[in-house]
């Protein structure tokens, strides 16, 4: 959940709801306020600001107001002049519809960017290169996504795989041994399937890789690392999940890819003599065709 979100949700007493919507209406100004300033606008003391901090689980105002402002900035960046829940309208013309799914993917790429913090992504690297196996575990529309990322591990001979049932799910965690690694994706890190398979993971102390959106969620809380997709999407009130779902393939192909980089020319070597033992056909474009050797 975002921090604006449960500044608007969770339980807070009057003179804090005060505090709490000054805030929301400031957004970035805020940066140029003190609690004693605060709390002269709001007509309140300064302490109501430690008691909101400790309630929305920091130890101050100013760690609060540092994480609030974080991702004030992350929201206002990107996506500036498209809706991620609904791009277009009835009145677009298929070509404007067009321009403006092509627009969503690249401002899916350029958040997702924005998102990626190095010693996160390294971590997540290092754990995938020293496990024997990679278990992706998804759901829905996105076990596709995750069907593709244990094809690329398999073809750089990484034994990795995933298992798209329920119950196929529960069984390969509990079978899942900490020399392992998991990837765990779910958008919101709240499905009930993915946080059930983290908890089987968990008692196995299988290294976890969380690829979930921004804010606080069950699955990050499980994770060993987090790695976070773009997060401007409803749960329920979009017309698609384009840019989640360009967000999740984008961080896969860079963790696949900074995998490959680990032994490339190994990797390399492996990926070619593999295809072209196993992927034969007749190719009769110029521009894709192999040269002959």
């Amino acid at each position: 959940m975002l921090l604006q979100e449960k500044m608007k949700t969770l339980k807070f007493s009057p003179n804090e709801r005060i505090v709490l919507d000054f805030i929301l209406e400031k957004q970035e100004l805020i940066d140029d306020y003190s609690t004693t300033m605060i709390a002269e606008e709001t007509y309140t003391s300064p302490s109501i600001l430690v008691r909101i901090s400790k309630k929305l689980g920091f130890n101050g105002w100013n760690e609060l107001k540092k994480a609030f402002l974080k991702e004030v900035d992350y929201l206002k960046t990107n996506f500036t002049d498209l809706d991620a829940n609904t791009p277009f309208t009835e009145q677009d013309s298929m070509m404007n519809i067009a321009s403006k799914i092509t627009q969503i993917h690249i401002e899916s790429a350029k958040d997702t960017l924005s998102l990626i913090h190095h010693d996160s992504l390294k971590k997540a690297v290092r754990l995938l290169s020293n496990s024997s196996e990679v278990k992706v575990f998804t759901i829905s529309n996105l076990t596709f996504l995750g069907q593709e990322f244990v094809y690329k591990l398999r073809h750089i001979g990484k034994k990795a795989d995933t298992n798209p049932t329920e119950s196929m799910m529960y069984q390969e965690a509990v079978m899942t041994s900490a020399n392992d690694c998991a990837v765990c994706i779910s958008y919101s890190g709240e499905s009930a399937s993915i946080l059930e398979t983290a908890n089987y993971l968990k008692m196995n102390k299988v290294p976890i890789i969380a690829i979930t959106s921004i804010g606080e969620n069950s699955l990050s809380r499980l994770a060993d690392v987090t790695l976070h997709i773009t997060t401007r999407e409803k749960s329920y009130t979009k017309i698609a999940g384009f840019a989640s779902l360009e967000s999740i393939s984008l961080i896969l192909d860079i963790l696949y890819s900074c995998l490959f980089s680990v032994a490339y020319d190994k990797n390399y070597d492996f990926k070619v003599k593999l295809a072209q033992r196993t992927e034969t056909r007749q190719i009769n474009n110029q521009i894709i065709k192999e040269d002959e050797q």
